[in-house]
């Protein structure tokens, strides 16, 4: 672990970069790129080996490739870059575009580097992979959160044009300060007497429990408890839920003991007349909670299992001495929790390059341009 000391002296011609493109050799990297996944500052899971390692595995496309960049201060990992190569077509050529992807089981995939060096770390590690792929068109960062090194980092480096864009979705989080009664009292009078009245009733069943399994009691075995629920919720009637994909079932397998093999992994469930009722894939980092799945069998609505069973989360944090509950995603439902909503950009960088300037800059400029222009002309009309 690089200490605050080093990170004085530290230069970007002090760090080695190594560029691993299988999937055997990434391992070798796991508990140091889970390391500092953990305790880097954006605190999100997508991150780390477990995520990325997991989705390279399963939603790569037979005509795309991926890479990814390691940087390292000695023996210590400082950073790591996961990129996807897609192709772009122009005049008959192909040209590599360096992405990360964001799909119903990724997003906000970003860079980590170790804290208090980020600005040092991913310029560097920028570019290397601008050298292993010299003619890309460009670089496209998904739903990067507000909070993220990434921003200032690339904000920063004078031999790239950065487009910025704000994401159209926020990121709803909780802040978990002060304590549990006096944030619950700050919730509304028809949120706290639903659940008490649900909660009543709920609690008549049959073997009415809340469970919350952690460390080495979270495994992926309760991974089907997730499917056959969230195909009973709402979520089942639209055909985007777990079940209804092979692929989307040995990934999220995979993760989930990826997750507990790191010790992140948390289920959180509400059991009742004999099976699950309500059930969150959670992941808990250093500082942060984040609920990646939600998900509560639509029969028992008239409970209320969902509120019921987020209130506990929330308990729990405050218990945990976590500093936040991430949602990731925003919906309406949030509001009732009194969430802060943290904004989330799409970042863009060109290659002071001919390839990249007139197939990626030009083209982004002029779309970004057009697009602006067309939305004066709606709001005047």
């Amino acid at each position: 672990m690089v200490t605050l000391t080093q990170t004085n002296f530290l230069t970007k011609e002090k760090l080695k970069v190594h560029i691993v493109q299988n999937l055997e050799e990434l391992k070798l990297h796991a508990d140091s790129w889970n390391q500092l996944a953990f305790e880097a500052t954006q605190q999100l899971p997508m991150t780390s080996y477990a995520w990325v390692s997991s989705y390279f595995e399963h939603y790569v496309e037979v005509d795309e490739s991926w890479f990814c960049v390691f940087a390292y201060h000695d023996s210590d990992l400082v950073g790591v870059l996961p990129l996807i190569v897609t192709t772009q077509r122009f005049f008959g050529f192909n040209f590599p575009l360096l992405v990360t992807r964001r799909s119903s089981q990724s997003c906000s995939l970003d860079i980590v580097a170790a804290l208090g060096i980020e600005n040092i770390v991913i310029p560097v590690l920028i570019d290397a992979a601008r050298q292993f792929h010299p003619h890309h068109l460009g670089m496209v960062f998904n739903r990067v959160p507000e909070n993220s090194p990434t921003i200032a980092a690339l904000e920063g480096m004078s031999d790239i044009t950065l487009i910025k864009e704000l994401d159209s979705m926020m990121g709803a989080n909780l802040k978990i300060t002060g304590c549990f009664d006096e944030y619950r009292e700050s919730l509304s009078g028809n949120l706290r007497s639903t659940i008490k009245r649900s909660g009543k009733k709920l609690y008549q069943l049959e073997g009415v429990k809340t469970i919350f399994l952690k460390g080495s009691d979270a495994t992926e075995k309760h991974l089907p408890q997730l499917i056959e629920v969230e195909a009973a919720s709402w979520k089942g009637t639209t055909g985007k839920i777990i079940a209804s994909s092979p692929t989307d079932i040995l990934f999220y397998t995979n993760l989930t003991r990826r997750l507990s093999e790191a010790g992140w992994l948390e289920w959180q469930l509400i059991e009742a007349e004999g099976k699950t009722i309500a059930i969150n894939l959670a992941i808990k980092l250093k500082r942060s909670t984040i609920i990646w799945k939600l998900a509560y069998d639509e029969s028992y609505s008239k409970f209320s299992p969902g509120s019921i069973l987020f209130e506990q989360v929330v308990k729990s944090a405050y218990a945990d001495k976590v500093e936040e509950i991430n949602l990731i995603s925003d919906f309406s439902w949030y509001d009732n929790w009194k969430m802060d909503k943290r904004p989330h950009y799409n970042l863009k960088l060109y290659s002071h390059q001919p390839i990249s300037f007139l197939f990626g800059l030009l083209p982004a400029y002029i779309f970004k341009k057009l697009h602006s222009f067309i939305s004066q002309v709606r709001r005047a009309v």
